[in-house]
């Protein structure tokens, strides 16, 4: 087996270990019993890796298309479905493809505005998922947009960081053990670029070692901005919640905080 493929495979394992978290899940089927009157959806999930929210959403009755640029993590998607008539997966780039239309709710969760893989500039990228969920919706349809926000100061001190350490450590079904070493990251507030470095060091069943490495960046942006790209592309902003809770989302946050915006298309 190549490297590649005992990296993503191994990766895909260990991020369904740790990103097991569903609060913002059930917080996600609050907002739709709320906010539809409990109705069934024709719902779209960006990036739906293992399924972690696709599946609740299908299993609470709405019906779910969701993709993944990553057939490793909609492998464990597609085991999931079993039983599931009302979900379905597939492969597909999320900046090149066209994510088809007329969907009630277009989910856009797990941090993807912030974690966006793009070789085009980043705010373009988050600018342009934020166009396409409109294009994806009905009109009348509703943006679920959940995600870290941060202030330039809280941004510094959460991505400004040196020296070594390690995340996401476990072994995966085939017994390729491993971790992810960062060696430190700095974040700008000028551009609010935040940039990193890190490698996947694995050890494979058979004793080999295998060293993967890995640069990244990402763009911050602050609230004012997402407001702005969602009215430019025909949204209005019906809600905003803070960390999970019905506690309204200022315009003026002091520190970081999570955001889950409702938005409707105009």
């Amino acid at each position: 087996m190549n490297r590649d493929f005992l990296a993503k495979h191994w990766y895909s394992s260990v991020y369904e270990q740790f990103e097991n978290q569903t609060n913002d899940v059930e917080f996600i089927l609050e907002i739709l019993r709320n906010e539809t009157d409990g109705k069934p959806q024709k719902i779209i999930e960006v990036a739906c890796g293992g399924g972690r929210i696709s599946i609740p959403l299908a299993e609470s009755g709405h019906n779910v298309t969701g993709f993944d640029v990553d057939e490793f993590m909609l492998l464990r998607c597609y085991r999931k479905m079993k039983g599931l008539s009302n979900v379905t997966c597939y492969q597909a780039n999320a900046i090149n493809s066209d994510w088809g239309n007329d969907f009630d709710v277009v989910v856009l969760a797990g941090n993807i505005l912030i974690n966006i893989e793009s070789d085009m500039d980043y705010s373009n990228s988050q600018k342009l998922f934020i166009y396409k969920s409109a294009k994806a919706l009905r009109s009348g349809g509703h943006l679920i947009l959940d995600y870290d926000q941060h202030i330039k100061s809280s941004a510094s001190e959460f991505f400004n960081h040196q020296g070594e350490f390690s995340f996401f450590e476990g072994v995966d079904e085939l017994g390729t053990s491993g971790k992810v070493v960062g060696y430190g990251g700095l974040y700008n507030p000028v551009t609010q670029i935040c940039t990193w470095t890190n490698h996947i060091e694995l050890i494979t069943n058979n004793g080999e070692k295998i060293i993967v490495p890995k640069n990244g960046y990402k763009y911050i942006p602050m609230l004012s901005e997402v407001y702005q790209w969602l009215d430019d592309t025909g949204f209005i902003v019906e809600k905003a919640y803070r960390n999970y809770s019905d506690e309204t989302l200022s315009d003026n946050e002091t520190d970081f905080v999570r955001a889950t915006i409702w938005a409707k298309k105009k």
